[in-house]
């Protein structure tokens, strides 16, 4: 995909010249997603929300592992005292504990990512309206995020600090 896209963008760029010295150059702007994302009020919210949910997550995941630690400690204290098949059964029981810590782990880890994810993908729609709308109220013939594919750009076409002023003014809490 992505080399469909700089064979893409190689191309309309060299369209661009050639049109060049009919009309006007090509204008190309550059967008740092991700640092919009860190940098527009909603993201910052997104944070802290998050880092609010993962912390009460990993206090309920502390007591589980803080009660099987406990447990698993008074069962080596009493363990050469048992008898065999209560000793066994005793491990079953503490390894099943083990395996729902595991499961509770994968589980609220699961949950982390999914709001994380559904979070970024509302607020990158509302990114995507707002590059638009400069997009066109500058006349930009193409804007590109900076990442893996675009490995140089003229610092004076990025559009970041533009992107997230114009999104904190249009999305702010009312």
């Amino acid at each position: 995909m992505r080399a469909i896209l700089i064979a893409l963008t190689l191309l309309m760029l060299q369209a661009g010249v050639v049109n060049a010295k009919s009309t006007s150059a090509v204008r190309i702007g550059y967008v740092d997603i991700n640092r919009v994302l860190n940098e527009v009020n909603d993201g910052k919210s997104a944070v802290v929300k998050l880092k609010t949910d993962f912390e009460r997550k990993q206090k309920q995941l502390d007591k589980m592992q803080t009660d099987l630690k406990a447990k698993k400690e008074q069962f080596d204290k009493r363990a050469a005292m048992m008898k065999p098949d209560v000793k066994q059964q005793k491990e079953r029981e503490l390894q099943a504990e083990f395996m729902q810590v595991q499961d509770t782990y994968m589980k609220l880890q699961r949950e982390l990512m999914a709001k994380e994810g559904e979070i970024k993908q509302g607020i990158f729609g509302k990114i995507r309206k707002v590059v638009d709308r400069i997009g066109d109220r500058d006349a930009y013939d193409m804007i590109l995020t900076i990442g893996d594919t675009v490995l140089y750009h003229k610092r004076h076409r990025e559009i970041t600090d533009d992107v997230v002023r114009a999104y904190n003014k249009q999305y702010a809490k009312k």
